[in-house]
């Protein structure tokens, strides 16, 4: 088992950023190695014994069931969040290391994480807040909005210690992002959901030794910059007083590297700001960041070449979730299933629209029997009229 290790989360068109991550954690911190869960396929698009990494595959995941499903429900960005669950559980019960943290792979590491490692050895589980102090900015109300709408920590970090307390917290974990991991889409409750991070709000409620990381110069972002600036010391960058440890790329543009990010007020793009965006660029380049962005996400297509929309998606969720028998859904496989899923969407939605306008008669008493006595025929021969046309 390895004392310390690093790990994040990709789909392989984000192979440029994991290499930079990488590069920039053994600059920095040699003795320490980046584990990356490719939440994709290779499809014989790079070499994985080529690259600073280690790479996990989804097949080495447990529960493959859930995985495959995952993969179909969940958009690219939403399955890379909701398999953060899975990959410390890997992680835990292949005693991969004793300390692990996890970091998203749009962050460049500039300075040793002794510190945040000294910092979890007194704890099981370690979160970082988007804010310790008050917004001191004009639009404070906007963007501490913004704030609580995204989440209280940041999920781009996590800081784990194998313990007890640690297994039950990725077990809960795990088992919520499995199913409850979208990006504001859904009904009802569902389009309150904001992948995992809103899930890290319950957890020092939840479980016992939970920190916080606030060291300022760890995972510094644009909530960091909005009352803070970074400047530059003997060649080492610095923001209140502290080295600046790690710099979390949240809402940058490559096309416009100056810019911190677009949730960033325009006046905090300073020169040194311009320095770094700049340079990041460049290291994205000589990772191959031109050819990496054009590869194929192996879920974005059924087996017939149809792309799978979010509709989709969401359809073949609600109907796994419901253990709805038609479709046989917890038996059929997504992938192979475009005819099924096309029909069942078009489907739902007449019986919604159907209902809706027969709705009215509910209230008509005259017309109550007549509602009672047709609303289901008229439904039915409306969809088998359509179910003909679709075959045509």
């Amino acid at each position: 088992m390895k004392e310390k290790i690093v790990c994040t989360i990709i789909t392989k068109s984000y192979l440029a950023h994991a290499r930079a991550l990488a590069n920039s954690l053994t600059e920095n911190n040699p003795d320490i190695k980046l584990y990356v869960l490719l939440a994709d396929q290779i499809d014989g698009y790079f070499d994985p014994e080529q690259e600073p990494f280690n790479l996990i595959r989804l097949e080495d995941l447990p529960d493959q069931q859930t995985v495959q499903r995952m993969c179909f429900y969940y958009t690219p960005f939403e399955l890379c969040c909701a398999l953060r669950g899975m990959l410390h559980k890997y992680i835990y019960e292949n005693e991969l290391a004793r300390l692990w943290l996890f970091l998203d792979s749009d962050i460049i590491i500039y300075n040793s994480l002794e510190e945040i490692f000294q910092q979890l050895e007194t704890t099981s589980i370690l979160l970082n807040p988007h804010l310790v102090a008050p917004i001191n900015h004009a639009n404070y109300d906007v963007l501490e909005v913004r704030i609580l709408g995204s989440g209280v920590y940041n999920a781009g970090f996590l800081g784990i210690k194998r313990t007890d307390e640690a297994g039950k917290f990725i077990e809960w974990f795990n088992q919520r992002l499995s199913h409850y991991a979208f990006q504001r889409r859904g009904e009802g409750e569902m389009n309150l959901l904001f992948v995992d991070q809103l899930w890290l709000n319950l957890a020092p409620t939840i479980f016992k030794e939970v920190a916080l990381l606030v060291h300022p110069g760890a995972n510094v972002g644009y909530w960091s910059l909005v009352s803070n600036s970074i400047y530059k010391k003997d060649s080492n960058y610095f923001i209140n007083d502290k080295p600046v440890l790690f710099i979390h790329f949240t809402g940058w543009d490559i096309s416009q590297p100056s810019i911190a990010s677009k949730y960033l007020p325009s006046e905090k793009n300073t020169s040194i700001w311009e320095e770094i965006g700049n340079k990041y660029k460049k290291v994205l380049l000589e990772c191959d960041y031109e050819e990496c962005k054009k590869y194929p996400y192996a879920f974005n297509l059924f087996s017939n070449g149809k792309i799978i929309t979010p509709a989709m998606r969401y359809f073949y969720y609600k109907l796994i979730n419901k253990n709805s028998k038609e479709l046989q859904a917890n038996h059929i496989e997504p992938f192979k299933s475009y005819d099924d899923l096309y029909f069942g969407i078009y489907k739902e939605k007449i019986e919604s629209f159907l209902c809706k306008v027969l709705r009215i008669y509910e209230y008509d008493y005259l017309n109550a029997k007549l509602y009672q006595k047709f609303r289901k025929p008229i439904i039915n021969e409306i969809l088998n009229k359509f179910s003909r046309f679709s075959q045509k």
